[in-house]
């Protein structure tokens, strides 16, 4: 078995997909975010588009155009794992690096200055929950888009 726990080489590239999905979809999240600070010009809207498309269709492990809460957790999960560094069952701000500060004490639950796996989960399937305004049970892309620009204060 190798050093990082995966005894195959694609096991790793399966692992990371998710990973990539969560670090695309951070920085589809701080492109809106930037973008209420002033007006973008169409290319950079387009960009952030994209980077939210990419996240979201990493995410969509069946490929059927739509989130299920157990991609969701998955997708979580990996991303989770690729952010604990000393792989301790939580992630410091150091761990997360750039983040918004109000963001991260919205999900610490209990306020102690790290985030575990459980926090973070009830995080994302309460936003889930909000995203899915048709009541199926799926995430659409346009609700995902929806969601994040409702939680980051985007008109």
């Amino acid at each position: 078995m190798s050093t990082d726990g995966y005894e195959r080489p694609e096991w790793r590239a399966i692992a990371a997909a998710p990973m990539l999905a969560a670090a695309y979809v951070a920085v589809a999240y701080v492109a809106v975010a930037i973008g209420t600070a002033e007006a973008q010009p169409a290319d950079e809207s387009f960009t952030a588009n994209v980077q939210e498309r990419l996240g979201f269709d990493a995410a969509d492990t069946n490929g059927d155009d739509f989130i299920s809460e157990a991609e969701l957790a998955r997708d979580a999960a990996a991303g989770f794992s690729g952010l604990d560094r000393d792989h301790d069952g939580s992630l410091t701000p150091e761990e997360l690096g750039l983040h918004d500060p109000a963001l991260f004490a919205r999900v610490d639950r209990n306020g102690d200055g790290v985030l575990t796996f459980d926090e973070i989960i009830l995080h994302k399937v309460g936003g889930f929950e909000k995203a899915d305004r048709n009541g199926d049970g799926l995430v659409s892309f346009d609700e995902m888009v929806q969601e994040a620009e409702s939680e980051l204060g985007v008109e």
